[in-house]
């Protein structure tokens, strides 16, 4: 048997990296029927254990422990794994086509401190949008230490650090439709016409949602790691059990909250609540504080 990983999932079938080849590849009897059961036996980023066939194709026998899982909740409860052995998820918003999230943002941090990942955070389509105004945008998060890089697939912009960045790891590329993923994978992959690209028009970019990458796709980086390009999200959800990923997302609030009359401070209705009352200041940013509240109810 040959080790490898798993490059691409379609389905009941597998594509896997095994001695710098790809092999399209199924399932071993016990995995294929689990992999009915739930389908996130194998998932791209896995370290596998294949059997070639003679006609060049080949069996996945084993699945290997995984490092770390980028997960999300999926739409009935379920866990939805994206990406195996993750070092890093890149959370990319636009400056503009689809307008700039911050909130979504936040979302994106918050699952990635829940799983142990380090979060950078890309603003594309920098060139769409004066510079003064992304960095007014931004400020809240790097002001709280979150790794932002502005960036632009048109212009170039920020490309040349962001391959650095991602130079030897295993990265996710995670962010709304239209918001650029696969223009910056074709741009870190010159040549290869990794990823199909769609220009947002006006009216996706009003309400996106045509997905541009529709499964999760592993890309060789030629700076040595790998890049996994995801379909675009709709909405993100956070898993039970988020407080204390919230609270590394929000440390300025989580520094007055222990101020707090009662331990247990929901920091909503409760007298004596040094987080509200650091709003009521203007100490803490009246958004942040609203979204921080919702993310720890979960809604």
């Amino acid at each position: 048997m040959a080790k490898g990983i798993v490059t691409g999932v379609n389905g009941p079938s597998f594509t896997v990296e095994v001695d710098q080849r790809e092999v399209a590849c199924v399932l071993r009897g016990r995995l294929k029927r689990e992999w009915r059961r739930t389908t996130n036996v194998v998932v791209v980023g896995d370290v596998v254990e294949v059997t070639r066939l003679d006609d060049g194709t080949g069996v996945i026998e084993h699945v290997a422990p995984r490092r770390t899982e980028l997960a999300r909740p999926g739409f009935r409860g379920e866990t939805q794994v994206m990406a195996a052995n993750v070092d890093r998820l890149v959370a990319v918003q636009a400056a503009r086509q689809p307008a700039f999230q911050r909130r979504l943002v936040e979302r994106f941090l918050a699952l990635g401190r829940q799983a142990g990942i380090d979060v950078l955070v890309v603003v594309n389509k920098c060139d769409l949008v004066d510079e003064a105004l992304v960095r007014s945008w931004i400020a809240p998060l790097i002001e709280s230490g979150v790794d932002v890089l502005r960036t632009s697939a048109v212009t170039g912009e920020g490309l040349d650090e962001l391959r650095a960045r991602l130079s030897g790891k295993v990265s996710v590329l995670a962010g709304k439709s239209g918001v650029g993923k696969s223009s910056i994978v074709n741009a870190l992959l010159p040549g290869m016409a990794a990823a199909r690209t769609r220009a947002v028009s006006g009216a996706s970019a009003r309400n996106p949602g045509q997905h541009t990458t529709t499964a999760s796709r592993l890309y060789k980086l030629p700076v040595g790691g790998y890049l996994v390009d995801t379909p675009g999200v709709r909405e993100l959800g956070l898993f039970e059990g988020a407080e204390d990923a919230v609270g590394d997302v929000f440390p300025e609030i989580e520094r007055y909250a222990a101020g707090c009359r009662f331990r247990d401070c929901t920091h909503t209705h409760e007298p004596r609540c040094a987080v509200k009352e650091a709003v009521a200041r203007g100490e803490i940013d009246e958004d942040r504080y609203r979204h921080y509240v919702k993310l720890r109810s979960r809604r």
